[in-house]
């Protein structure tokens, strides 16, 4: 599987949109393979998309996303998680134990749990009523 998260200062990046820096995770049964790093700095949102899918990129873990770039990320097949905070070895060991819904993993203002984490104005991902599994989040 291949994973990426925009970092910054070896924490994931508050806002992906923005981010210049792309770690991409290659792993196998959650462990890790191979770490490189690659540039998205000076791209256009589309030219960012684009470049996600030439690397292969199936999950992103990543920090607050603006509707149009997630929905292009969502179009192309990709998955996303975002709302995320933290080290780049705290968020991928949370996320390969399945602790990414702990809370030291939010972002502020994205309240955890099913029917909360409103952020950006929509909801976080998560189970339960509402959830659109086409969508990879919340029907709103």
């Amino acid at each position: 599987m291949k994973l990426a998260m925009p970092v910054w200062d070896n924490c994931i990046s508050t806002v992906l949109d923005f981010s210049d820096c792309l770690l991409v995770i290659d792993s196998e049964s959650g462990i890790i393979n191979n770490r490189s790093m690659v540039s998205l700095a000076g791209n256009a949102m589309v030219e960012k998309v684009a470049r996600l899918r030439e690397l292969g990129i199936q999950v992103l873990l990543c920090g607050a996303i603006s509707r149009p770039m997630e929905q292009m990320i969502l179009a192309s097949g990709i998955e996303i998680t975002p709302f995320l905070r933290g080290r780049v070895d705290d968020v991928l060991s949370a996320y390969f134990s399945g602790r990414l819904i702990e809370p030291d993993f939010t972002l502020p203002g994205c309240r955890q749990g099913p029917g909360f984490g409103k952020g950006m104005g929509r909801r976080r991902r998560g189970g339960g009523p509402g959830w659109n599994n086409n969508r990879k989040g919340w029907n709103i």
